[in-house]
């Protein structure tokens, strides 16, 4: 009720400014309190590759960007945010083959809202899952509470992982 309220008093506060009503919307989804990832890794069996949805919160996704470029960043620029987005995941969300290689994540695209940010991605596993092992350190530079889940889906069978700050790599099928 109160966050109900809060809304409420800065839609007046925003009207009475002459600001455009959108601002009301953004203010609320930066007023986020929590800073979690949710991920699903679907198998592909015939494509033979790890099909990827990482869906966050587009203002934490601006933000990392921008420190990690040094300029503001606008996710409806995707030219040029893009490739820094890229970059951010080739770092901070890793996979390593059963050999113990990385695995090179292939961008698919991005779709961003004013509530969420899913990006698409996926990773050649000709192997499949066994002995494949990620890491999902997302957001962790930004937020010391960050929380990301995963959930693995593979031939019918599922699997839920959950990455905090100072975890490392965990295997993304169960033995």
């Amino acid at each position: 009720m109160k966050f109900a309220v809060y809304i409420l008093s800065l839609a007046l506060v925003v009207v009475a400014s002459g600001l455009p009503v959108a601002h009301v919307v953004s203010a609320a989804a930066a007023a986020h309190k929590f800073h979690t990832s949710f991920t699903v890794a679907d198998y592909n069996a015939p494509e033979r590759s790890l099909q990827i949805t990482l869906r966050t919160f587009p203002d934490d996704l601006e933000k990392v960007l921008g420190r990690r470029s040094g300029k503001a960043v606008r996710l409806d620029r995707k030219k040029v945010t893009e490739p820094l987005l890229v970059a951010y995941l080739q770092e901070t969300f890793r996979l390593k083959n059963a050999k113990g290689e990385t695995v090179k994540l292939n961008w698919v695209g991005m779709d961003a809202g004013v509530d969420s940010a899913w990006l698409y991605f996926e990773a050649h596993l000709p192997e499949g899952c066994a002995g494949v092992e990620l890491s999902n350190q997302f957001m962790f530079d930004l937020y010391d509470d960050q929380i990301n889940l995963v959930n693995v889906k593979q031939g019918g069978r599922k699997h839920a992982l959950t990455f905090k700050n100072g975890d490392r790599f965990q295997p993304l099928a169960p033995r």
